[in-house]
């Protein structure tokens, strides 16, 4: 699930013309975006005219009856989702309800400069939004509780998408305290060998700065899933530089104990980040155990549908990207975004040239979750399937050549030199078990070319075509590659394929 439930209406409205216009920008009719968005016209028209004052970075024109979304340069879609949890007041009571420095409802509306009737409105929706995903709010005092992991990684993402840029942006943080926390996390990272990535980096900073908070109110990680050795702690100028900031803005005197908490995400084992921590994890965390062995066990079933390529370490990979995502979650509970939802999009856009290999892949992860009864919600279902695709680089290529041969025919008046140029990147682009020849031979007039096509499991050609029957597969293109003839082409590869394996089962 997301957060997107907290927003009002109108910035749901919002956000998602910006999203449609961003994901097509051809542009869109007034028609289709006042049913995507179900609204009147005078409505579309005023949350064009306030995201145009708004937003300084984007932009909404119409053109020959189409909105069309310009943007600055340098600027994604991520700055769009800072900008709506910077101006929520919803979210600003949730980043709020971090710090617990607001005791009561009146304390809280005078910290936001909101009535008190508002503030209690805006709770409601939170307090509800955050029990569908297993946290629960309080009142007396204002706070958050429920399993700590789950709200500590809830605040990590929303931190993420907050920042719009990649500067970080932690409240309340002078510079020499952010790089107090960030210098502790690259010796930590160095003296324990683990992955030197930007994101893993990003992460344990913002790891400290909710678990200090977290801390400081008196929410401490449950100490027995914690690990107490295993681990080289940096030099002591780092740990004292960390100490100073965790004193000066958290009243928190640093210990190994509170050092461990706010590390929590490596010494309970929730995101494995080497080799060596995979050992040690599966050496004597029974939770870790487990979850990696289903998780293999995944990893292995995509392999076999994908041909069997994959070495051991590449599955063992596999198994532990897995197990990282999903060991936060309760295994019967709600997953977890804010505002963005990337991964969804990926697929949604995959899925117009490989809509096939994704079915099988989602296929497999359904039969995953159902034996063993866990994380059958839709939203885990669908980043199973957005893992293992993204997890193997090759993946894609490697499921669509499972399919049975797929021969094409090219036909066209060109040179065979601009015929070969053209079926290059024809192959080059399109993904699948496919061949395509060239009509070279001589026949008697129109039938002798029927016949020479039909030994073919499709026609692609330049010119027009007539006299063939409607359900034989044609692609008529420019002497040319456009994106869209890639697209017609792709999905007649992979519908031919579909047809062929449908054909096998029922021989």
């Amino acid at each position: 699930m997301d957060f997107r439930d907290i927003l009002s209406t109108g910035n749901k409205r919002k956000l998602k013309l910006v999203e449609l216009l961003y994901y097509k920008r051809d542009g869109l009719p007034s028609d289709q975006l006042l049913s995507e968005l179900n609204c009147s016209l005078p409505i579309l028209l005023e949350d064009v005219r306030i995201i145009n004052e708004r937003l300084g970075y984007f932009h909404i024109d119409k053109y020959k009856g189409l909105y069309r979304l310009t943007m600055k340069d340098r600027v994604s879609i991520g700055n769009l989702y800072a900008d709506m949890l910077i101006r929520s007041q919803e979210f600003q009571i949730i980043e709020q309800l971090l710090y617990e420095e607001c005791d009561n409802i009146t304390s809280l509306a005078e910290r936001l400069y909101l009535s008190v009737s508002n503030t209690q409105r805006y709770l409601k929706k939170v307090k509800y939004t955050l029990e569908k995903a297993g946290m629960y709010l309080q009142y007396r005092p204002l706070r958050i509780e429920g399993k700590e992991s789950v709200i500590r990684h809830f605040y990590y993402r929303y931190f993420i998408e907050k920042q719009n840029a990649f500067e970080n942006i932690l409240p309340m943080l002078k510079d020499y305290q952010f790089n107090a926390i960030e210098q502790f996390v690259v010796e930590f990272i160095e003296e324990n060998n683990l992955y030197k990535k930007y994101i893993f980096q990003k992460r344990l900073i913002y790891t400290i700065y909710v678990s200090l908070w977290r801390i400081k109110n008196r929410h401490a990680y449950p100490p027995s899933e914690l690990r107490k050795t295993g681990f080289v702690v940096p030099a002591k100028p780092y740990y004292d530089a960390l100490s100073k900031t965790a004193y000066e803005l958290f009243r928190i005197r640093m210990t190994d104990e509170i050092m461990q908490d706010c590390m929590w995400l490596v010494y309970a084992d929730a995101v494995v980040f080497s080799n060596e921590h995979r050992k040690l994890a599966l050496s004597d965390n029974l939770l870790y155990q487990d979850l990696y062995a289903k998780h293999y066990e995944l990893a292995e079933s995509f392999n076999e549908l994908s041909g069997g390529k994959m070495s051991k370490q590449r599955l063992i990979n596999m198994a532990s990207v897995l197990s990282n995502d999903y060991y936060l979650y309760d295994q019967a509970g709600s997953f977890i975004s804010i505002l963005r939802r990337s991964r969804d999009t990926f697929l949604e856009m995959t899925a117009i040239m490989y809509q096939k290999p994704i079915e099988r892949v989602s296929n497999i992860v359904q039969d995953f979750v159902d034996k063993y009864k866990m994380y059958r919600e839709k939203d885990f279902i669908m980043n199973y399937i957005y893992l293992l695709l993204t997890a193997e680089v090759d993946s894609l290529q490697m499921l669509v050549e499972q399919d049975q041969t797929i021969r094409l025919l090219l036909l066209s008046d060109l040179t065979p030199t601009e015929e070969s140029f053209l079926a290059k990147h024809i192959r080059r682009i399109v993904h699948g078990n496919f061949d395509i020849s060239y009509f070279e031979n001589v026949v008697d007039r129109k039938h002798g070319m029927y016949e020479e096509m039909f030994q073919y499991d499709g026609l692609i050609t330049t010119g027009s075509v007539e006299g063939i029957p409607d359900d034989f597969p044609v692609i008529v293109m420019d002497p040319y590659v456009t994106p869209k003839a890639l697209v017609v082409i792709q999905n007649l590869v992979n519908d031919l394929s579909l047809e062929k394996e449908l054909g096998k089962k029922i021989e």
